[in-house]
């Protein structure tokens, strides 16, 4: 029987659906934290779990390594606009759903015919409450990259930034970085070795924790194209990019298209 948290209004309780929100992290991982005993939970005379926040937090604090909290608070757009966390059949329709994306803004001058109902669209971006809410909120990225030149330059200005950085420093670490943290970007080194960086783009794109994954690929200098046969690239940068560059890259200021294999 899973441990139950200290007593609480139920008003104040979180769904495990809430608490996968908040935590960016999906409704089975919550399950599996709280059956294996790591999270508290309370059961309801129907069978359904509920998390006291402050057990939640406790979770977030204890755990090794960088926190999903860095993405705290995210709701997609048909999350947003959801009734007591159900989905609308119209939402389910859209383009924007079944991409799973981040960002409907930027799918928003898509046509019906391309499958963007814009079922929440009935003024401009800028009118909307929900991309009001959004744009507004941190960018999780993580860099992979063994330079520790790198790290210290982008980490210098960090405070600074709307990005929230984490770095991996291998495909290894990079994968146990996503447990926590669920980056909207992930920059790779180009002077990683090749099947490195072939295999991390593979992995990336495939990978169902951080479905819609934006990866930049940061280019050395003294090689025109680092991209080789079977790497997912979306963009790529200099590899000399500063923390102001890489925001203008992913911001859509200053996006350099990725060089071909």
């Amino acid at each position: 029987m899973c441990p139950t948290p200290k007593k609480a209004g139920e008003d104040r309780l979180l769904s495990t659906g809430k608490a996968a929100r908040l935590l960016s992290v999906t409704p089975d991982t919550v399950l599996k934290w709280i059956k294996s005993g790591r999270l508290p939970a309370l059961r309801t005379v129907g069978g359904h779990y509920r998390v006291d926040p402050d057990d939640l937090d406790r979770l977030v604090q204890s755990s090794p390594g960088p926190r999903s909290d860095t993405t705290n608070g995210f709701f997609y757009c048909w999350e947003y606009y959801a009734n007591d966390e159900v989905t609308g059949e119209d939402c389910l329709e859209c383009l924007v759903y079944r991409a799973k994306a981040r960002r409907c803004y930027e799918m928003s001058e898509l046509s019906s015919e391309a499958g963007f109902s814009g079922t929440h669209c009935k003024t401009s971006c800028e009118d909307c409450a929900y991309y009001r809410e959004v744009m507004l909120h941190p960018i999780p990225v993580l860099i992979v990259t063994e330079s520790a030149g790198l790290r210290r330059r982008l980490a210098a200005d960090a405070a600074n930034s709307r990005l929230v950085l984490q770095f991996a420093g291998g495909e290894y670490e990079c994968s146990a970085e996503l447990d926590y943290f669920k980056p909207e970007y992930v920059v790779i080194d180009g002077g990683l070795p090749d099947d490195t960086r072939t295999s991390l783009c593979s992995h990336l794109a495939g990978d169902p924790r951080i479905p819609g994954v934006q990866i930049v690929l940061a280019i050395p200098t003294e090689h025109s194209s680092t991209v080789q046969p079977g790497q997912r690239v979306d963009s790529a940068l200099p590899r000399t990019f500063s923390l102001a560059d890489l925001e203008e890259h992913i911001t859509g200021r200053g996006v350099m298209a990725a060089p071909t294999a």
